[in-house]
């Protein structure tokens, strides 16, 4: 009767026995489910189940309690075709009885919603959990979960007050290790809610909850999915520590991280050093869909550019105001910084300018401050300004739809010298640097969203 609608609800066992009504005990117990939105499964062992057993004839399985020795859980989202790239799918975990890739139903009239058996348990409580692999992260380890869950598969869901608490594990994003030695514990809840009214990830406007866990850092590939991301040098593990609140999708958190050996390439170039960051989520909005991380801080130390000449540098970046839109992606920062030198700003200047820009960069003591924007297809660093001593550029430079523009003014001193940035290379300006600069900021300038001769204004996402 349970399986009635296998697409929807699979449960399958081994070891099945009962010596008393209602109460019975299960080698292995699995539980399968799929909705309009995510695919889920959870295997069991050494269960003991107390079923109320009248809840049947209404169509609901009720386990007044539920114990097991050992359970691994595995849940995946399903994709829109164009979502479901190689890459992405590589890290996502494999669900026997669901096709390959997990990709939604085409659209559809609606359906009437059916009569789904109901599945409510109470009262869980797990010795031993072996994995959590939730599309590209995937836990590993020991841990102890107690909590409860109402399902009725593509209508409603709840989760109960429910604890993860981890003694001992490992973290992984794709192959990628990201944390060793994890520890903490991880209080999740979700009132009763439509799945149709909250597919996917809008369940997390909605969620309530507290983490913290701490552990070693292995790996920083998922800070740039498609590859290029930094990554943590053989010997170089650092310590990670992450602490949420959330209640009603609302909430802080703080990520606090270190690591004595970091390799990260931009470009064609690559740095090393060691880092330390303070992420600081003040004000997360999951209903709003934004969260803002002010006050965010990173600081660098022993860095060196490759190919680049001098000595190891140490330098500070601080997020002033920063917005991150949960929506479309983009980023609106308001950045400062303190550098032992300027090389590393050279680094992050597209190719194009001319290469002895790199030399007048190459400078002690710098500080820089800007806006950067960007969203998908669009990124701009503007205004940007950049000093020591009596040396000084000034920036505006943008990038969208395969092109780059921009503008500097270089000053040092009394002496001042204008570069343009443009489809046609780069123009100089010697004489009356300062105007053309300013001259540019009106409508149509390199330094705006809409350059002349482009084809349309770039509109960056908000």
């Amino acid at each position: 009767q349970i399986n009635s609608d296998p697409a929807t609800l699979f449960v399958t066992y081994t070891g099945a026995r009962s010596l008393v009504p209602g109460r019975l005990r299960f080698d292995t117990l699995i539980l399968r489910s799929r909705d309009s939105n995510i695919e889920w499964e959870a295997r069991l062992e050494g269960v003991s189940v107390r079923v109320r057993l009248f809840d049947l004839l209404r169509r609901r399985f009720r386990a007044g309690s539920v114990r097991a020795d050992a359970l691994s859980f595995r849940l995946r989202e399903r994709l829109e075709r164009p979502e479901a790239t190689p890459a992405r799918l590589a890290r996502f975990p494999r669900i026997a009885g669901f096709g390959e890739p997990p990709l939604r139903d085409p659209p559809a009239p609606p359906a009437p919603p059916g009569d789904p058996w109901i599945v409510v348990v109470d009262d869980l409580s797990v010795g031993l959990v072996r994995e959590i692999w939730i599309d590209s992260w995937r836990w590993t380890g020991a841990a102890r979960v107690t909590g409860g869950l109402f399902l009725r598969p593509g209508l409603e869901a709840e989760v109960l007050p429910s604890e993860l608490a981890v003694g001992r594990g490992t973290l992984h994003w794709g192959e990628e290790t990201v944390s060793r030695e994890t520890t903490g514990s991880v209080r999740a809840a979700l009132p009763r809610f439509d799945t149709q009214a909250y597919p996917g990830n809008e369940v997390w406007k909605i969620m309530s909850g507290a983490t913290s866990l701490r552990g070693t850092l292995d790996g920083l590939a998922f800070l740039a999915p498609e590859g290029g991301g930094p990554r943590l040098a053989p010997g170089g593990a650092g310590t990670i520590r992450a602490r949420v609140a959330l209640q009603g999708g609302r909430g802080s958190a703080r990520l606090d991280m270190e690591a004595g050996a970091v390799v990260v390439r931009l470009g064609e170039r690559t740095v090393r050093g060691a880092a330390r960051a303070n992420v600081f989520a003040r004000r997360i909005d999951f209903p709003g869909g934004s969260v803002a991380f002010d006050g965010t801080r990173v600081r660098l130390r022993d860095i060196s550019l490759e190919g680049a000449a001098g000595a190891p540098w140490s330098g500070a970046l601080e997020a002033r105001q920063a917005r991150l839109g949960l929506k479309d992606g983009s980023l609106d920062v308001h950045l400062s910084a303190r550098l032992g030198d300027g090389r590393p700003l050279v680094a992050l200047v597209p190719s194009g300018p001319p290469r002895w820009i790199a030399g007048l960069l190459d400078l002690r003591d710098f500080e820089a401050s800007g806006r950067l924007r960007a969203s998908r297809g669009f990124l701009a660093l503007s205004p940007a300004r950049a000093e020591a001593g009596t040396f000084s550029i000034d920036a505006d430079w943008r990038e969208a739809r395969g092109r780059r523009w921009g503008a500097l003014l270089v000053r040092k001193g009394v002496l001042s010298l204008g570069l343009g940035l443009g489809e046609n290379g780069t123009s100089v300006h010697l004489v009356g640097a300062a105007g053309w600069f300013a001259e540019e900021g009106r409508p149509g300038g390199l330094r705006t969203d809409q350059p002349r001769g482009s084809d349309g204004p770039v509109r960056p996402s908000r």
